[in-house]
Parts: C-alpha cells; sequence; structure tokens
C-alpha cells in the first residue's frame, strides 16, 4: 500500500468509527453536521458562504444543512450586522450541547486511533502530515 492508499484508508475508518459512535450516541448526528457545528462554534459571526468555502461543499449543500440544523434547533440565524443581503449563524444552546458531546465522541475516536503510538511518533507524524499539507497548499 502507498502512502496515498495508507492516508485514504485511515481518514475513511476514522470517519466510519466515528459515525459509529455518532449513531449510537447521538442518533442523526451525521460527519457534516458536526463540521458545519464546529465551523459555527468556532466563533461569532460565521456566515452560511463561509461555511461553504471551508468544508469545501457547495452553497446551496450548506444552504439546506443550514436549514435542516435550524428546523433541530441546532443553529440560529442572526442579521448581518454589515451586510443586510447576508446573514449570521450562532450555535442555539442545544447545539453547543450536541457540539460538545460529538466533541467527545472524536476525542474517544482520536484515542483509539493512537492507541499504542508513543507521543514522539504521534509528534513525528504529526510534523509530517503538516509538511504534506503545505505541500499540497503549494499546488497550482
Amino acid at each position: 500500500m502507498n502512502i496515498d492508499q495508507s492516508l485514504f484508508a485511515v481518514l475513511e475508518s476514522h470517519k466510519a468509527a466515528l459515525q459509529k459512535l455518532f449513531n449510537r450516541e447521538l442518533p442523526g448526528m451525521s460527519l457534516l453536521y458536526f463540521w458545519v457545528l464546529r465551523q459555527v462554534g468556532a466563533g461569532y459571526g460565521i456566515t452560511p458562504q463561509l461555511v461553504a468555502q471551508k468544508l469545501h461543499r457547495d452553497k446551496a449543500q450548506v444552504t439546506r444543512l443550514v436549514m435542516d440544523m435550524e428546523q433541530q434547533g441546532l443553529l440560529q440565524k442572526l442579521p448581518h450586522p454589515q451586510d443586510r443581503r447576508s446573514i449570521l449563524l450562532q450555535l442555539t444552546a442545544q447545539g453547543g450541547t450536541c457540539l460538545a458531546q460529538a466533541e467527545e465522541l472524536q476525542r474517544q475516536v482520536a484515542e483509539k486511533m493512537t492507541s499504542g503510538i508513543s507521543a514522539t511518533q504521534q509528534s513525528l507524524l504529526d510534523a509530517a502530515l503538516q509538511q504534506m499539507r503545505d505541500n499540497l497548499n503549494s499546488v497550482e
């Protein structure tokens, strides 16, 4: 197996393990919902367009997700103070609770994933992955 295949295999296994825990502990929580909650929960004042850019998703897909998440009581829309055509997204109390629970499940998956790997090995892997990301970000 080459490094590309290994990276994809680890990523897919990570996503599958996380979704499995979500299905058991947080029914209805998808990975995409989690990623949106994380973006919105990272700070006040994120627009749906910025969420779409950060998640590399289609704006229409994010708009539908936001509508669903708003109906479920996870997000609320606020008027944008500088741009009347835009809105800002904010977590509701329920959304904040869901995010905290999902982050705990993600922590458990990360702990399981790195089980048996020394702190030094983890640090070296992190540095190598950062370098790979930087290399890819420079592709034109």
